[in-house]
């Protein structure tokens, strides 16, 4: 796994499927990331879960803002070949991976990522709110 691998630009209309199941494998890596915390959560007292749950929340919002930001990737889009990159290819920072993470709220709720598809879908670049807001898009790697 490369940090920063280089995109492939003129891909970014070609990725949409891509995307999907990439999404869709890191909810499911998120899910089975979270399965400890919520075992061992039914075991322990209230606060304990609370903190457990509290944890859990922070490594799962972390998960997509850290890995995107260091890596320009998470474990689901590196498996379908996919990167994030600045809109002019350059690497995804964390500020950007902050912004781009934070806007998915917009992009998720509260029509289950239907604002996120209709945005794909009528940019150019097919870039959800996140991607608009942050400047960045999802490109193949070269």
């Amino acid at each position: 796994m490369r940090k920063h691998p280089q995109p492939n630009l003129g891909s970014t209309g070609t990725v949409t499927i891509q995307r999907i199941l990439a999404f869709l494998l890191d909810s499911v890596l998120i899910g089975v990331i979270g399965l400890p915390f919520m075992l061992v959560g039914t075991f322990v007292g209230d606060l304990a879960a609370l903190l457990l749950l509290s944890a859990y929340v922070v490594l799962a919002l972390g998960y997509a803002l850290l890995l995107e930001g260091l890596l320009g990737y998470t474990p689901g889009k590196y498996l379908f070949g996919l990167v994030v990159v600045k809109s002019d290819g350059s690497q995804c920072t964390i500020p950007a991976s902050l912004l781009r993470n934070l806007a998915w709220i917009v992009d998720v709720l509260p029509t289950l990522n239907l604002v996120a598809m209709i945005s794909i879908y009528l940019t150019d670049d097919n870039q959800r709110v996140g991607d608009l807001v942050a400047n960045t898009v999802v490109a193949k790697q070269q």
